[in-house]
């Protein structure tokens, strides 16, 4: 018997392509323009298609050469039959190769690229039965083959029969057990070493008012992070600060002495979607003023930002602090020296930064490979304005990481979004359990 073994690439229709049979945005959007007249404003376009839709179709069209933009106005030029890219996804939905599918390869790779086609890789087992097989299938006439011994086979020994040989090189069935998602694992072994050096774990609401987001962090109520670009406020919703009252005294008097305006309440009851975790740390430590303490949180903050490689609207930060009576900048550094250690990265320096609420400020830096010395946190002391709105007497360091970011390095993954990859056949090899000391 000889068996044979070809590996090949099979496209498979996404659900983003399911969604494109009938019709691409940027056809949807030149029959549009057509009903039209010829031209519309951006927003027409935005408002019948939704904003999203729209950017994808005036983009597509564009780059096709089927419009222009002039003045604000989006102009039909003339457009061709996408008749070739639907029938290639229908044909892909139970699965079709490149020559099946019928199109160049710089058309299916503009098909991945935009999800619609998703690319697997197949092995097709041929199996052919050779000339001294098939005589001894002759040879075997009426006998019954058999494949698995039973006692009464042993016993009687009956005739009639053909035992199938057994082969001890045969490779057994995969059995695939159950696994957590990869980043999951990465998250909890953070969380883990942070635990084991000492530190205790917190959590925090989603949603917080601008007090804890911004006001006792020293920003300015002006500040240009605080416009909707950066930040998702909660539309016509505030917070009772009633019970904060004294911590407001505070605020009020650090903000109107270090940033010479009038400090606003009805800003700082805002709601907004937490932007930093550090809103959590400077919360825990109004109410725990006195040393020692030693907190950390992992969780989600929200940005307004475009999804791609490397960016998401929704991500995780770590953020930690550390109060002791004589706490420093080199107790700091030691601190943060023992984390990287933990998480496997060998080389690490520091350098001066700034940030908004810490004085001194450091950017610390650890080697990736070839990648060279890629930043991962930012850290220093709360400023002394920080430390009077919370109500604190001794130094506090304060430190942030962008966990996807480190989880990414971590990993060796390139793209933000596979972080939260669904697939099932990345999701059966990707662990940590094969990542340990990063060179």
């Amino acid at each position: 018997m000889k068996i044979e073994r070809k590996a090949r690439q099979i496209y498979r229709t996404t659900e983003e392509g399911l969604k494109n049979l009938n019709s691409f945005p940027e056809e949807e959007l030149l029959e549009l323009l057509k009903r039209m007249g010829g031209a519309a404003s951006i927003k027409e376009i935005e408002d019948l298609f939704g904003k999203e839709r729209a950017s994808i179709a005036i983009a597509w069209a564009r780059r096709r050469g089927w419009v222009r933009i002039d003045g604000g106005k989006i102009i039909s030029i003339g457009g061709y039959s996408m008749e070739r890219y639907r029938k290639a996804l229908e044909k892909a939905v139970n699965g079709a190769t490149a020559e099946d599918l019928g199109l160049s390869s710089e058309e299916l790779a503009e098909l991945v690229r935009r999800r619609m086609l998703a690319r697997e890789e197949a092995t097709e087992v041929i199996i052919e039965i050779l000339e001294n097989g098939l005589k001894a299938l002759e040879d075997l006439g009426d006998l019954v083959v058999v494949s698995k011994l039973t006692r009464d086979i042993v016993t009687r020994k009956p005739k009639g029969i053909y035992i199938k040989p057994y082969n001890v090189e045969a490779e057994p069935a995969k059995i695939y057990p159950a696994y957590r998602h990869f980043y999951v694992d990465f998250l909890e072994m953070l969380r883990e070493i942070m635990l084991s050096l000492g530190f205790d774990e917190i959590s925090d609401d989603l949603v917080v008012p601008e007090l804890w987001n911004f006001d006792v962090l020293f920003q300015a109520q002006d500040h240009p992070a605080r416009e909707i670009h950066d930040t998702l406020v909660v539309e016509g919703e505030e917070a009772d600060l009633g019970i904060y009252s004294d911590l407001l005294e505070r605020v009020s008097r650090e903000h109107s002495r270090g940033w010479g305006y009038k400090y606003d309440r009805s800003i700082a009851s805002r709601l907004v979607m937490r932007s930093q975790t550090t809103a959590a740390t400077i919360r825990y430590l109004h109410y725990h003023r006195e040393p020692p303490v030693r907190a950390f949180i992992i969780g989600r903050v929200f940005r307004f930002d475009r999804i791609d490689a490397k960016h998401l609207p929704e991500f995780h930060q770590l953020d930690g602090i550390a109060m002791e009576r004589d706490m420093s900048l080199r107790k700091l550094l030691g601190i943060l020296t023992q984390i990287t250690k933990a998480l496997g990265f060998r080389e690490v320096i520091f350098k001066p930064g700034y940030f908004p609420f810490t004085e001194p400020s450091v950017e610390g830096y650890v080697r990736i490979g070839d990648l060279g010395y890629v930043e991962i946190f930012g850290s220093g002391l709360f400023r002394p304005e920080v430390l009077r709105m919370a109500g604190v007497k001794h130094n506090v360091a304060a430190w942030g990481m962008g966990v996807d970011r480190l989880a990414m390095a971590y990993l060796a993954i390139n793209d933000i979004r596979e972080l939260y990859t669904p697939e099932i056949d990345r999701l059966r090899w990707h662990r940590i359990a094969s990542y340990k000391t990063i060179h």
